[in-house]
């Protein structure tokens, strides 16, 4: 069976850093990564708004935007698409926080391995994916059973409003 392809937006300033994340994601053994890499938030934003992503990898210390802010700033053009914090501050409050802000994990850049971060990549999608159908589920219970009743009988003309045995 062929490896999944995630179009991938690393957001990392630092090239040695960025250089990690890509050798991770080339020994990733469970999808086939496609990656664009921005260095600035503002970039990010700009092709967040042109290109399509699965999955946005984020630097919090970023030359134009650092702490949560950035979460906020990527969430606003990320049209809902999973966002995974990767920082250098080992800080369970801040992870929480980001967490509460949107992202769906939190990676310690220090102790992050290959293994981590295509684990953090594929739940976060995954996390999405079944957050948007409990969403379009839920919207669809919402529905009153009249109006889907409307539609059912709009949808079949044959359909008579009493029925006989």
């Amino acid at each position: 069976m062929p490896l999944e392809t995630y179009r991938i937006l690393l957001v990392e300033d630092n090239p040695g850093d960025a250089r990690l994340v890509r050798e991770y994601l080339k020994d990733a053994a469970v999808f086939r990564a496609d990656l664009a890499h921005a260095e600035r938030l503002s970039d990010a934003q700009r092709m967040l708004g042109t290109d399509r992503f699965d999955v946005v990898l984020l630097d919090l210390s970023l030359p134009d935007s650092k702490g949560l802010g950035t979460i906020v700033g990527a969430k606003e053009h990320a049209r809902g698409i999973p966002i995974v914090v990767l920082t250098g501050l080992d800080d369970e409050e801040l992870a929480i926080r980001a967490l509460h802000e949107g992202a769906q994990d939190y990676l310690v850049k220090g102790r992050m391995d290959g293994s981590s971060v295509s684990r953090a990549i594929r739940y976060a999608i995954e996390r999405h994916r079944l957050r948007q159908e409990l969403q379009a589920e839920t919207a669809r219970r919402k529905t009153p059973a009249s109006c889907r009743y409307s539609r059912i009988r709009r949808a079949s003309p044959g359909l008579s409003s009493t029925s006989r045995i």
